[in-house]
């Protein structure tokens, strides 16, 4: 077993292989000669697919259809401990000039008239992408980023059972706030809490869980804030979440649960948890392959339909996007979208009062399989009591 097996996961050669034909036949479709893959983010598939490196700052890949992929990373002290972790054993320094070496590197490769295809168009940082057309002048760059997605969004067998590691963990990360709220704590002991519940495995925990807490009987809080605070809880506050832990890389799993703290929901927090199951179950019923947009907004129509109003997304896949779905009276785009057998989603219905001082969210990492959506969490759909004395 060589160092990198063994620190690192990774998948099989065989679906290596894969990857690599699908996305190659896609290159040989749309008339290029080489990939330009941009990621930024340690969600962000898009390098991870083809090198099994987690990217959390501005990294490029260069994949040509014939010879070898280079990996242009963004700090020199980056690249020992990404040549362990990807399968590209050509590893290089940007030396903070990432458009002047990508063009350096495909002249480099005799690409200065070839057509390039770039995947990640939408977050290459306009500079970059400047000095790339200005240096290679003659060159074609054509954007394949919805091409290549559609590969990437359908997940093999092994992907399947990465996400369900991923959705474990984020099992671990409810299982323990429900196990710790109490009265005194803040919202910084929350978020150290999820990370302490899955880290020793070896999960990876977002900077900040999406936790917030407020009063039930005069709330104030409606959606899980991004960055934890140092509000105490206290006796009939609710605590509202999104979870999230990473296998590794892109590979996570994600929950949102209300919790109530050392008091019971009242009546207005049990009809929005009751709302939010509901959707969940109508969405999950009509989440299957040829599924559309409609299909979902039509199934997510309960919340209005029982007087409440949405804030955050609804359905969303990696990234937070792809596509992401309110419902029909929310600000969400409504991106016309077919769904396909083995896609991931994340179901996240948010029921909110209509004067916006009182929600909840209850979500769950899904599969999308040929008899219907499977939810990959274990967690049950449950409003616990914590903290009790």
């Amino acid at each position: 077993m060589t160092l990198s097996q063994s620190l690192f996961p990774r998948f099989s050669e065989k679906e290596y292989a894969r990857r690599y034909k699908l996305v190659k036949s896609m290159m040989k479709r749309k008339g290029v000669d080489a990939l330009l893959v941009f990621s930024n983010r340690p969600i962000d598939g898009n390098v991870n697919y083809l090198t099994n490196f987690v990217s959390s700052l501005p990294n490029y890949l260069i994949f040509p259809i014939e010879g070898e992929p280079c990996l242009v990373l963004h700090f020199y002290n980056h690249i020992p401990c990404t040549k362990v972790m990807s399968i590209i054993s050509r590893v290089e320094w940007n030396r903070h000039d990432a458009g002047g070496y990508l063009v350096k590197k495909l002249r480099e490769m005799r690409m200065e008239r070839s057509s390039v295809g770039v995947a990640g168009m939408r977050g290459i940082p306009y500079a970059d992408f400047v000095k790339l057309k200005e240096g290679l002048p003659h060159a074609r760059f054509v954007d394949v980023s919805d091409d290549y997605n559609w590969i990437r969004w359908v997940r093999s067998g092994e992907e399947i059972e990465w996400y369900r590691r991923g959705a474990y963990f984020a099992d671990l990360l409810a299982e323990a706030l429900e196990e710790k709220i109490m009265p005194g704590l803040t919202g910084h002991d929350l978020s150290a809490i999820t990370y302490q519940a899955v880290i020793r495995d070896g999960a990876r925990v977002y900077a900040e869980q999406f936790i917030a807490s407020t009063n039930m009987k005069h709330p104030e809080v409606f959606v899980p804030w991004q960055l934890s605070v140092p509000r105490v809880l206290r006796r009939g506050d609710v605590v509202i979440t999104e979870l999230t832990a990473s296998y590794f890389g892109p590979y996570y799993g994600q929950i949102h649960r209300p919790y109530a703290v050392a008091a019971e929901p009242t009546a207005q927090y049990r009809k929005l948890f009751q709302v939010a199951l509901e959707c969940y179950e109508s969405v999950a019923k009509v989440l299957r392959p040829g599924a559309t947009t409609e299909d979902v907004l039509k199934a997510a129509s309960v919340i209005e339909e029982k007087g409440f109003t949405v804030y955050d997304s609804l359905l969303h896949q990696e990234g937070g996007a792809n596509p992401e779905l309110g419902t029909r009276t929310s600000v969400h785009n409504k991106q016309p979208f077919m769904f396909k057998e083995n896609m991931v989603y994340i179901i996240q219905p948010q029921p909110v009062s209509k004067d916006g001082k009182a929600g909840l969210q209850l979500g769950s990492t899904t599969l999308i399989t040929s008899g219907g959506a499977q939810n990959l969490c274990h967690y049950p759909f449950k409003f616990p009591v914590c903290g009790m004395t």
